[in-house]
C-alpha cells in the first residue's frame, strides 16, 4: 500500500506498508522506473513520510518506531512515538504526525519530541481517523481513512 508519496527533484519518494513488504523508494517519474529500494525488516509496517531538512522521515504503523534516511537510503537515525504512526508531512520547521486520532502531533525535528498537539474538528466535533497528512501553502490537509474525502 502507498502510504507515503513526495515529489522531488524530478523524483517521487513513496513509503509503502505492508507486513513483511514494506519499503521507501525512490522512483522516476517519467517512466515508474524505482532506482532506489530499502526493504523495512519484517516486523514493521510502513507508513506515512515526508522530507525536511535534506532527510526522508518514516512513520510505522504499530510499532511506535521512525526512521530518518539520508537520500541514500541510508539510516541516521531511529526516534520512537507514544502512539499509533499513521500521516507525515511538515511545514519547513515542524514535522505533523498523525495518529488515526482527531489528533495532530507537532515535533521538533531536532529532537523528535512533541512541541504541541491540535484536535481537528469540524461543527464542534472531533474527527477521528485523520491519515495521510499534506501541508500545502500554510494549510494541513488530510484524508480519512475509508473515507472518500479531504478536510
Amino acid at each position: 500500500f502507498t502510504q507515503g508519496l513526495i515529489y522531488k527533484n524530478g523524483y517521487l519518494f513513496e513509503g509503502t506498508g505492508l507486513k513483511g513488504e514494506s519499503s521507501l523508494r525512490k522512483i522516476k517519474l517519467d517512466t515508474g522506473e524505482i532506482v532506489k529500494i530499502h526493504y523495512l525488516k519484517n516486523k514493521y509496517f510502513g507508513e506515512g513520510i515526508t522530507i525536511l531538512n535534506n532527510k526522508i522521515y518514516q512513520l510505522t504503523w504499530k510499532e511506535n518506531t521512525g526512521f530518518i534516511y539520508n537520500f541514500n537510503f541510508e539510516i541516521i537515525d531511529k526516534f520512537s512515538y507514544p502512539t499509533e504512526g499513521w500521516g507525515l508531512t511538515n511545514n519547513g520547521k515542524e514535522l505533523i504526525m498523525s495518529d488515526g486520532s482527531s489528533k495532530l502531533y507537532f515535533l521538533d525535528p531536532k529532537t523528535l519530541k512533541k512541541k504541541k498537539e491540535m484536535t481537528v474538528t469540524k461543527n464542534n466535533k472531533k474527527i477521528s481517523n485523520i491519515n495521510e497528512l499534506e501541508y500545502i501553502k500554510g494549510k494541513i490537509f488530510a484524508n480519512i481513512w475509508q473515507k472518500n474525502h479531504l478536510i
